[in-house]
């Protein structure tokens, strides 16, 4: 009679199991009925509850409003419609040739000095009858010297920080020309005429360049 190994005996045993098994689980997955499904109780429902919020909605006609006004003042790159300047950037504006011509002879035929001769300074008055008055506002700033323009804003760049390495208070303005860009470079900006002027003379001895003088506002 034939001896069964230790290993024979393993397999013919887990042989005799499986068959076990599936003759337990076969029957019931295939006979129609299978496992017996499971009754769950249904949730109970859920109880939200949600507070109305009477909050009144802001009014947003003044930001439309101020919206429809500023998208009829600037084209559809961000330059203004009436002076072609980007907005937000400091605006650039050439003087006539005949009030340049008139600014610089006045400027010529004055005595040294007499341009911006400082105003006398009125008596003190009584403590007693001087009512308090307020601080007076700083001088609006209405001039720069424009040095140079370029159609390479890498070029503008170059030039203002030069300038500014040089001590000037140095900057660019994107302007729209003819369907072009071009970035100008100034420095400024400046209370009077004649101290943008001076400082005009200044840049075209120190850079061999023939800067103008232009009006700045925002």
């Amino acid at each position: 009679m034939p001896v069964l190994t230790e290993q024979t005996r393993y397999r013919l045993i887990g042989t005799i199991f499986l068959v076990a098994v599936a003759a337990i689980t076969l029957p019931m997955l295939f006979d129609g009925e299978g496992v017996e499904p499971m009754q769950l109780d249904p949730l109970p429902p859920a109880t939200l509850e949600v507070e109305r919020d009477d909050t009144p909605l802001p009014d947003m006609t003044p930001a439309l409003d101020a919206q429809r006004e500023l998208a009829a003042e600037i084209d559809e790159d961000g330059y203004a419609k009436d002076t072609g300047t980007r907005f937000g950037e400091p605006v650039l504006l050439e003087e006539p040739p005949a009030a340049q011509a008139e600014a610089d002879a006045t400027r010529a035929n004055a005595p040294h000095g007499a341009l911006e001769a400082p105003s006398p300074t009125p008596p003190a008055a009584d403590a007693a009858e001087t009512a308090p008055a307020e601080a007076p506002a700083a001088p609006a700033l209405k001039w720069a010297v424009q040095v140079a323009s370029f159609t390479q804003a890498e070029n503008a760049t170059a030039l203002r920080d030069r300038l500014v390495g040089d001590g000037y208070t140095a900057f660019l303005s994107n302007v729209k020309r003819d369907g072009k860009v071009v970035t100008r470079v100034a420095v400024g900006p400046y209370i009077t005429r004649d101290a943008a002027a001076r400082e005009k003379d200044d840049v075209d001895q120190r850079y061999r360049v023939q800067a103008a003088v232009v009006r700045f506002s925002y």
